[in-house]
């Protein structure tokens, strides 16, 4: 699209969820299916690009939880609250049991088995068993913003990248890690974009606001750098 309607542009601009997203979309957009070789330009390039992509992803998150505490009531406003306390305050009646399920479904902590169950999607083994992350896509994402704040988060050995994440105050285990090894960075930030989308459609079907557009599911170009 070689411009776009003022009309869209004001619709994302005052429903900051969505302004987010298609930002977000933008930096997805940038990120490669290819992997460069480490320390070029086309690394930095691809660090910077996903880097960007975590930081406007994981601001959707902050700012849906505030949407769901002004729905409920959960939380002091002046606090800072997290989506697994939102989930523990939530009800188990009515529309705050459907909320902290949606909830669930995308931010569960990896849960531990120790055998291997082939017929989960997400099951990754470690030297302490199975874990699986079927649930964890957007808990993953949040891991991966943290980690960004303090330094790199992209090693890459043999033309793939690995992301390394720890699961901590694990009941009966020592903060047991997993990895998970990527071949196509563009594949998998994708399927994290999607489930966030996902998840602030699901949270907004419950949890209505006066003002809320979805341009980030279109194809937009703001000729951004």
């Amino acid at each position: 699209m070689d411009h776009i309607s003022d009309n869209i542009t004001r619709d994302i601009i005052c429903d900051q969820i969505d302004y987010r997203l298609t930002i977000a979309k933008h930096f997805l957009d940038k990120i490669t299916p290819s992997i460069p070789k480490e320390n070029s330009f086309e690394h930095f390039v691809l660090e910077a690009n996903i880097d960007a992509f975590l930081f406007f992803s994981s601001s959707v998150i902050d700012m849906i939880k505030i949407e769901i505490n002004d729905k409920f009531d959960l939380f002091d406003k002046e606090n800072v609250f997290y989506i697994h306390g939102i989930r523990k305050k939530l009800g188990n009646l009515g529309i705050q049991k459907q909320v902290k399920d949606t909830i669930a479904k995308y931010f569960s902590v990896p849960t531990h088995e120790m055998l291997d169950l082939e017929a989960r999607h997400r099951h990754i083994k470690t030297d302490q068993g199975y874990f699986d992350t079927t649930n964890s896509t957007l808990w993953e994402l949040q891991i991966l913003r943290n980690k960004v704040t303090h330094g790199k988060i992209i090693n890459i050995t043999d033309h793939k990248i690995t992301l390394n994440f720890t699961i901590r105050g694990f009941k009966g285990l020592k903060n047991p890690k997993y990895q998970t090894t990527i071949e196509n960075p563009k594949e998998y930030f994708l399927q994290m974009f999607n489930n966030l989308a996902c998840f602030v459609k699901q949270i907004r079907l419950l949890n209505p606001q006066k003002t809320q557009s979805f341009h980030h599911t279109e194809q937009l170009d703001f000729k951004l750098e």
